[in-house]
């Protein structure tokens, strides 16, 4: 079987790509990279924004903002035609409509260029506010967003029309922005940075504001939320304990003792009747009302299961 040479170099440990590699390290060496690429550090490290004065001024000022760009983009474009198999270190994705290129990280924060493809309005259904820090700036294209803020008085919203410079700015997990119309393709760069401890994401009905579900904003919480379908999907009837004393926890988050208790449930019905009258009799618990109104629930469409009520 022949294998083409550039085929045969990826299998190597170091795939040869100079003309990628001095594209990107000439890129971070330069102004402005070079100082945003520093003000970045700080600032995924917890420093003030308006502290750092090339990183704001990306976020602002279109000229910086595109200059930011242009000189990523354009020579490593021209370097990808020569090294089409080259491996960049940067986090992408994409979706139908969307797609992200991740053009540099620091701790929490990071800079990421967006680009959303035309498409015709459509009516969103639901809104998800997130704990952090967003800020965007268009850079081409036209569009039409909706600004949501979460009030005493419930969801208020502001339509904008996007275009070349306009700036999109959420913080503190009560502000949201949803591109309702593309009619051109939109370029936006965003620079975000991570809450250091995330309060919870919450998903609001539209119209009206109705809250529909909250996230955990821990990434740990996530993955012990994951590890807790698994083990219920599994079966696994040794890791009953862990979860009892999960969901007994007052100090784990109260998202992730619910979920213990639905695979408790799950998993031995007796012994998860058992835990929610536990749950629903300790008064001080936030667990407790839920509990005790899922307890009425379950015993009035299943009357047997009285049967697994402690003595």
């Amino acid at each position: 079987m022949q294998v083409d040479t550039a085929i045969a170099s990826l299998r190597s440990q170091r795939v040869p790509q100079p003309r990628v590699d001095a594209a990107l390290a000439l890129w971070q060496e330069q102004e402005p990279a070079a100082g945003v690429l520093a003000d970045l550090a700080a600032y995924g490290a917890g420093a003030a924004l308006d502290d750092l004065a090339a990183l704001s001024a990306v976020i602002v000022a279109p000229p910086m903002a595109e200059a930011l760009v242009q000189g990523l983009i354009a020579p490593l474009m021209e370097a990808l035609e020569a090294e089409p198999l080259a491996q960049l270190p940067f986090g992408t994705s994409a979706m139908p409509g969307l797609a992200r290129i991740r053009m540099a990280q620091s701790g929490r924060a990071a800079l990421t260029l967006a680009a959303f493809a035309p498409r015709p309005a459509a009516p969103a259904r639901s809104v998800l506010f997130e704990d952090g820090e967003v800020h965007e700036i268009v850079l081409a294209g036209a569009a039409r967003a909706a600004l949501y803020r979460l009030t005493g008085e419930g969801l208020a919203e502001t339509r904008i029309d996007c275009r070349p410079a306009t700036r999109m700015i959420r913080k503190d997990g009560r502000t949201a922005r949803h591109i309702l119309a593309v009619t051109k393709p939109l370029l936006v760069l965003q620079l975000t940075r991570e809450a250091a401890d995330p309060g919870p994401a919450r998903e609001h009905a539209l119209p009206g504001g109705a809250l529909l579900k909250t996230i955990s904003g821990s990434k740990r919480a996530s993955q012990q939320m994951m590890a807790l379908a698994v083990l219920g999907a599994l079966e696994h009837r040794p890791a009953l304990a862990a979860m009892e004393d999960l969901a007994c926890n007052l100090s784990a988050e109260r998202d992730l003792r619910w979920e213990a208790l639905r695979q408790v449930l799950g998993l031995d019905t007796a012994a998860g009747m058992a835990l929610l009258a536990r749950l629903a009799a300790h008064d001080g618990d936030a667990l407790a009302g839920p509990a005790a109104k899922l307890r009425r629930d379950l015993l009035a469409a299943q009357p047997a299961l009285v049967m697994l009520e402690p003595a």
